[in-house]
């Protein structure tokens, strides 16, 4: 007989209870706080009934001390899709109660064959990098957004001189002269060495012709906010924050690569057109053990690339995906599609993605529903080397 001790997790406490495989109750719906000692009585009560699984849904980052506090007990542990968990909670019968829930998220587990979010691999252990690097990729957005509108208020000539305003010269040139009044009367020599210096470069006449041009341009500048206003310290501040960054980022790509590159799969997945030594290490970290999958289907709906689909008699409709999956891991998979599209057309264009890409324009499907048929067939690809265990140039 196999037991399950159900969890539904809030923050600072959960409500837990123990059934068995045939949805006998053995524990009712009790309540215990997030502290050491209370999950300690409550595994001293529960020590005697195996094999033992835990299952809870992923709850932001609440439920992660509970999986957490189980794994290092070496108990099988997991943690369930909330959306999953949603259609088995919805019942004619409206009420929702912690007591309730705990019940209904043990039946779900009971209930579907769906694949379940296993942390226990080699590959799940650098998600935390993974979910670091979205977050500062996101920050970093905005932080560009507010760059890009000082500039705007205070020097928009700025876009004229540097064909990239977010390069390493570009940002450190506006940081040190973030006004036109601080370098316009400036000696043209050392602007000239300023940029030499700041590019790398080991010739300064390379540069005179574009510091001519900043000050012709800065000299006829409808700037309309002084060099000491508020709106340059706050420019001043954006781009040390993106500088900071910029490589907080970096540092998360290499950690992520450099701890990846040995492992099996990142060597299978890294030979498959359109996946960078970066990219495959962050769908790694998002997708996990892409073994454990039973076929690719589920794979798919891992990523949340699925359709919906609704049948009515003879009438079957194929809707929008269901995005109820990874977003992260989905988000990684368009970029490589649309990347791989895009290089095929002018350098491999007997790509096999690329052709089924072209096969379903032909058919008169929309760009993003081409992108998304390709997504599914990469995923198939993927799926298929990874548990044949062979690189793509071997296949």
């Amino acid at each position: 007989m196999n037991y399950i001790l159900s969890f539904d997790v809030a923050k600072g406490k959960s409500v837990y209870c123990l059934i068995d495989n045939f949805k006998n109750t053995i524990i009712d719906s009790t309540s215990v706080n997030h502290f050491k000692n209370e999950f300690d009585r409550l595994f001293g009560n529960i020590r005697d009934y195996r094999p033992l699984t835990v299952v809870m849904e992923s709850t932001s980052v609440y439920h992660l001390p509970v999986e957490n506090y189980f794994r290092s007990k070496g108990i099988d542990t997991i943690v369930m899709n909330p959306k999953l968990v949603k259609q088995f909670k919805d019942s004619l019968n409206k009420a929702k109660t912690d007591k309730l829930d705990c019940f209904k998220i043990a039946r779900c587990y009971l209930g579907t064959n769906n694949s379940f979010h296993h942390k226990n691999d080699e590959y799940f252990k650098y998600n935390p990098l993974a979910r670091q690097y979205w977050s500062l990729t996101e920050g970093q957005v905005r932080l560009k957004n507010r760059y890009k509108q000082l500039i705007d208020v205070i020097f928009p000539e700025y876009s004229l001189l540097f064909d990239d305003l977010y390069s390493n010269l570009a940002l450190d040139f506006i940081h040190d002269f973030p006004h036109p009044e601080l370098f316009i009367h400036r000696k043209t020599d050392f602007l000239m060495n300023y940029l030499m210096n700041h590019n790398g470069s080991t010739k300064a006449y390379r540069f005179k012709n574009k510091v001519l041009k900043m000050k012709s341009i800065a000299s006829n500048s409808l700037c309309f906010v002084g060099f000491d206003s508020l709106e340059v310290s706050n420019l001043v501040q954006v781009i040390e924050l993106i500088k900071y960054n910029k490589k907080e980022i970096d540092k998360i790509k290499n950690n992520l690569i450099s701890s990846l590159k040995d492992t099996n799969l990142f060597k299978i997945i890294n030979s498959i057109p359109g996946f960078g030594d970066f990219t495959t290490a962050l769908f790694l970290s998002e997708v996990g053990d892409i073994t454990r999958f039973d076929n690719p289907y589920q794979l798919i709906s891992f990523l949340g690339i699925d359709s919906v689909i609704s049948q009515s008699g003879k009438s079957i409709y194929y809707g929008s995906i269901s995005k109820t999956g990874n977003k992260f891991g989905r988000t990684i998979l368009f970029n490589v599609v649309t990347t791989l599209i895009q290089v095929s057309a002018h350098s491999n264009p007997t790509n096999s993605v690329y052709l089924f890409f072209r096969k379903k324009q032909f058919e008169g499907k929309h760009f993003y529903k081409c992108i998304i048929a390709c997504s599914s067939k990469l995923c198939k690809i993927v799926y298929k080397l990874c548990c044949s265990n062979v690189t793509y140039l071997n296949k």
